[in-house]
C-alpha cells in the first residue's frame, strides 16, 4: 500500500503531542510511572502506551469497514467521500487554529476529567493498560488535518489489516513523545515543567501551524486533488523529496511501471467550482489570519511592535507570489519539459508526442487501442510502384475492430501517418482514409528511393492521442539507398518559397527551446500563410537514429493557463505552442519544442502558402538539421529566479516600511 503513508502515519503522530487534546496525556503516564522504580515505571508507562495503540488502531479497523460496506452500499464515489470529509475536517482544523492564536472564542477539545472508577481501583499495570484504552479515544476527536487524511486512505483501501497497521504506526507516533516524557521524569528530569512554563508558546505555534495546514486541507477538499496538482505544490514538494527518481528506481528494479503520471487537470471543485480559485481561497485564508491578528493585538493592547505589520506585508507577499504565481508557473513550466508518453506497459516512452499522447509499439499492445500495419502488394515493395498501405484499429484483446464511430477527428483527420527513409532524406505525411471495412484505414503511396522506412501512425479515441510505433518497411529498388547529409542551415527552399528557421543557440535536452519560422518569397517578402490541417504549419521533428519523434503544431496554450492568475511569461507544452493566432506576411511561426535526448534532429515544416495552387491536403516541406546538446547542470529555471529575484525586492520593501515606521512615530 506504500511505505510513504506509513512515514506520514508516523510523523502526523508525533505532531500530535503539541496539541492541547493530546498533551494532557502527559499529565497521565508521568503520574503513573514515577515512584515505582525505573523497571516497574518503564513497564506501568510501556503499558500505558500500549493501551493507547490497541485503541487507535481499533479506529482504523472501523474506517476500513466502513470504506468496504457503507460507502460501497451509499453508491457514492469515494473520491467525492474524501474531498467532502476533507472540507469539514480542515474547516474544524482552522476554525480551531484560529481559537488558539486568539482570533476566535474556540479552543481544540482536552481532557480534564477522571477516569471511571472501575479504571482506579486496578493494580498498576492493569490500571495503566486501561487508562490508555480509554484515553486513546482523546485524541482522536482532536482536529488535526492529518486524522482525515488517514481515516480517508483506509476507507479507500477497504482492507481491515492495512487500516489496523496505519493507524498502528500513527499511535506509535503518538506514544514515543509520551514515553519519552515518562522515561525523563523517572530519571528525576522534570520535562512537564519545562512544557508548562512554554505551554502559551506551544499554543501559539500549534495554532498557527493549524492555521496554514487546516487551512490547506479545507482547501483541498473544496477543490479536490486535481486542484493540488495543477497547483503546483504536488509537483513541487516530489522534488524537493525526490519522489519520482527514488520510486523510478526501484520502479525499475523490480520491473514494475510508472507509479503516476501528471497530466493537467480539466476539472472542477465541489460546487462545481473553478479550479483556478483554489490558489487564491489558500492565500486568502493564509494571508487574512494574519493582519487580523495584528489589527486585534494592536487594539488590546494599544500599541504594536513596529516590526510586525512590515513582516506580516513581506510575508503575505510572498504567499500571493509563490502560491497564486510561481508554484503554477513551475507546474505549466515543468509540464511543458515532459514528453507525457508512456507505453502500453506502463514504462515511460523515450519517443515525445503531444500533450495527452500515449506511445505504442504497435504489436506490443496486449490492452487497448492498437493500429496493425499491412503492406499491398506484400513485400518487398519496390520504388515507383503505388503501394497500399492498410492500417488495422483494433482493441485488445481480442483484435475488436474500432469503428470510425468511436474515433475523434484531429487537425481534421482520422488518422495521421509520418514516414521518414532512414537517412532522413525522404519524408511523407498521409492521411488514411476509411475502407469501408469496420477498422481499416487505407493509403497509397510511391516510395520514390530504396531504403528502410519508418512508420508512425496516429489516431485519437476518447480524448486521448494515440501514437504507434511499426515494424520498419524496406524499399528495394535502383538507386542509393542511404545518403546522409547534414548540414546545419537557417535557410531553406521549398517550391517558390524560402522559410527562415530562428532559433537561440544552444538547443539543450531538457528545456523549452523556442523555434520560429518566417516564410517570405524568393524576393525576401513576408508571406502569409493559409490553414494546412487546422495549424499554420505542421512539424514533425525526428532524431537521427529514428529514436526521437514530436509532432508539434503552433496551437494558442494559453488555456493551459486559464484561471491560474495572470501569467506573465507564456508558456506551452511540448507539442508546441504559438503567440499568434494566424500567419500573416510579417509575422513568424513560432513553436516551443522541448527535446529528450542530446544529438541530431531534423526538423520537418510542412505549410500552405496563401494562394498557392496546391491540392487540397498537401503541403510545401521544408527541412532543417538542428544539433541538440545536454542541458546545462547549472542553469537556473525562469521561476526560480523570479522567486530569488521577488525575495529581494520584498527584503528592501521591508527595510523601507521599517524605517519608514520608525521616523513616522519619532
Amino acid at each position: 500500500m506504500g511505505w510513504g503513508w506509513y512515514l506520514f502515519s508516523f510523523a502526523s503522530g508525533l505532531t500530535m503531542i503539541v496539541l492541547p487534546c493530546t498533551l494532557p496525556l502527559a499529565f497521565v503516564i508521568v503520574p503513573l510511572s514515577m515512584g515505582k522504580g525505573a523497571l516497574k515505571g518503564l513497564g506501568i508507562a510501556a503499558a500505558f502506551g500500549l493501551g493507547v495503540a490497541l485503541t487507535l488502531s481499533a479506529y482504523g479497523v472501523l474506517a476500513a469497514i466502513a470504506g468496504e460496506v457503507a460507502i460501497g452500499a451509499l453508491g457514492t464515489p469515494l473520491e467525492t467521500v474524501k474531498n467532502w470529509l476533507y472540507l469539514f475536517a480542515g474547516a474544524a482544523a482552522y476554525l480551531f487554529a484560529l481559537g488558539e492564536i486568539g482570533l476566535l472564542r474556540v479552543r481544540m477539545p482536552t481532557y480534564t476529567g477522571a477516569a471511571p472508577a472501575f479504571i482506579q481501583r486496578r493494580q498498576d499495570y492493569l490500571k495503566a493498560l486501561f487508562l490508555g484504552l480509554f484515553l486513546g479515544n482523546i485524541g482522536v476527536g482532536c482536529p488535526h488535518p492529518a486524522t482525515p487524511v488517514l481515516l480517508t486512505r483506509i476507507a479507500a483501501s477497504g482492507d481491515v489489516f492495512y487500516g489496523w497497521m496505519l493507524f498502528a504506526v500513527h499511535a506509535l507516533g503518538r506514544v514515543l513523545p509520551l514515553l519519552l516524557i515518562a522515561i525523563l521524569g523517572i530519571m528525576g528530569v522534570n520535562a512537564l515543567r519545562w512544557i508548562v512554563a512554554r505551554k502559551d508558546a506551544v499554543e501559539r505555534a500549534t495554532g498557527w501551524g493549524m492555521v496554514f495546514v487546516g487551512g490547506f486541507i479545507l482547501v483541498l477538499g473544496l477543490f479536490t486533488h486535481d486542484w493540488w496538482v495543477v497547483s503546483g505544490q504536488h509537483t513541487f514538494l516530489e522534488a524537493i523529496t525526490r519522489e519520482e527518481t527514488i520510486l523510478g528506481i526501484v520502479a525499475q528494479t523490480i520491473g514494475a511501471g510508472v507509479t503516476h503520471t501528471h497530466a493537467v487537470p480539466s476539472g472542477t471543485g465541489l460546487f462545481e467550482l473553478p479550479l483556478r480559485l483554489g490558489n487564491w481561497t489558500l492565500a486568502a485564508l493564509w494571508i487574512m489570519p494574519l493582519f487580523w491578528f495584528h489589527f486585534k493585538k494592536k487594539k488590546e493592547q494599544g500599541s504594536a511592535p513596529a516590526y510586525r505589520l512590515p513582516f506580516f506585508m513581506c510575508l503575505s507577499l510572498l504567499i500571493a507570489l509563490v502560491t497564486i504565481y510561481v508554484l503554477p508557473d513551475r507546474f505549466f513550466h515543468e509540464a511543458s519539459r515532459m514528453p507525457n508518453a508512456v507505453h502500453e506497459d506502463g514504462m515511460a516512452s523515450r519517443h515525445p508526442v503531444m500533450r495527452g499522447a500515449v506511445y505504442h509499439e504497435a504489436l506490443a499492445v496486449h490492452d487497448g487501442p492498437t493500429i496493425f500495419l499491412s503492406v499491398h502488394p506484400p513485400r518487398p515493395v519496390t520504388t515507383g510502384t503505388t503501394t497500399r498501405l492498410e492500417f488495422f484499429a483494433n482493441e485488445q484483446p481480442g483484435g475488436i475492430p474500432i469503428s470510425v464511430e468511436r474515433l475523434q477527428r484531429d487537425h481534421t483527420k482520422l488518422m495521421h501517418v509520418i514516414g521518414v527513409r532512414e537517412d532522413l532524406t525522404e519524408f511523407f505525411h498521409l492521411h488514411p482514409e476509411p475502407a469501408g471495412a469496420p477498422g481499416l484505414f487505407i493509403a497509397d503511396h510511391v516510395f520514390r528511393k530504396p531504403g528502410r522506412y519508418e512508420l508512425w501512425s496516429e489516431i485519437k479515441k476518447d480524448d486521448t492521442n494515440h501514437l504507434f510505433d511499426h515494424d520498419e518497411i524496406i524499399v528495394e529498388g535502383a538507386g542509393v539507398r542511404y545518403a546522409k547529409d547534414v548540414f546545419f542551415g537557417r535557410s531553406a527552399i521549398a517550391g517558390d518559397y524560402q522559410v527562415l528557421l530562428d532559433y537561440d543557440e544552444p538547443l539543450v535536452t531538457g528545456a523549452e527551446s523556442d523555434i520560429a519560422f518566417d516564410v517570405r518569397d524568393l524576393f525576401g517578402r513576408g508571406v502569409a500563410v493559409a490553414p494546412y490541417l487546422a495549424a499554420d504549419m505542421h512539424l514533425s521533428v525526428i532524431k537521427d537514429d529514428l529514436t526521437a519523434m514530436i509532432h508539434a503544431h503552433p496551437e494558442d496554450m494559453q488555456m493551459m493557463h486559464e484561471g491560474m492568475g495572470p501569467m506573465v511569461i507564456p508558456a506551452a507544452l511540448a507539442h508546441g505552442g504559438s503567440n499568434v493566432e494566424t500567419k500573416g506576411e510579417d509575422e513568424k511561426i513560432a513553436f516551443h519544442i522541448v527535446f529528450p535526448e542530446a544529438g541530431i534532429y531534423k526538423l520537418f515544416a510542412q505549410f500552405r502558402p496563401a494562394g498557392a495552387a496546391l491540392p487540397a491536403d498537401e503541403a510545401l516541406t521544408a527541412s532543417f538539421w538542428v544539433r541538440v546538446e545536454e542541458e546545462q547542470p547549472f542553469a537556473l529555471s525562469p521561476w526560480w529566479m523570479y522567486l530569488v529575484i521577488s525575495v529581494l525586492v520584498m527584503t528592501v520593501l521591508s527595510v523601507v516600511v521599517h524605517q519608514y515606521l520608525r521616523f513616522h512615530h519619532a
